[in-house]
């Protein structure tokens, strides 16, 4: 390695470390009675389900490394299933149990 791309990498990781460190501490740098706005309030209620989706989302939508939504992929046909059963219900162990149990019957005994 030449020293420029070692510059690189230092300047890298010393900006990592700044932004880790900025992050981590903003709640312990900010005020005692420090609150967020109203609509700050309102919007931070989502982020919960938008890790989520932002987790399982990729699995779900891409087979093959490729977006796939027709009715071959099986993990989204599960997932509509299972969104189905919650909307029907509306209970999560419900919505789990038939999630798992269609996509495994699809993989196993269809073989999808």
């Amino acid at each position: 390695m030449s020293i420029s791309e070692h510059v690189w990498l230092l300047v890298a990781i010393f900006g990592l470390t700044a932004m880790t460190f900025i992050t981590r501490s903003f709640f312990l740098l900010t005020p005692a009675h420090f609150e967020f706005s109203p609509m700050i309030q309102r919007a931070l209620r989502y982020a919960p389900m938008a890790a989520i989706v932002a987790v399982i989302a990729p699995d779900v939508l891409m087979q093959g490394g490729a977006v796939d939504l027709s009715l071959h992929n099986k993990a989204l046909f599960a997932s509509a299933l299972a969104g189905a059963a919650f909307m029907w219900r509306q209970s999560l162990l419900l919505m789990i149990g038939v999630g798992m149990l269609v996509y495994t019957l699809l993989r196993l005994g269809l073989g999808w």
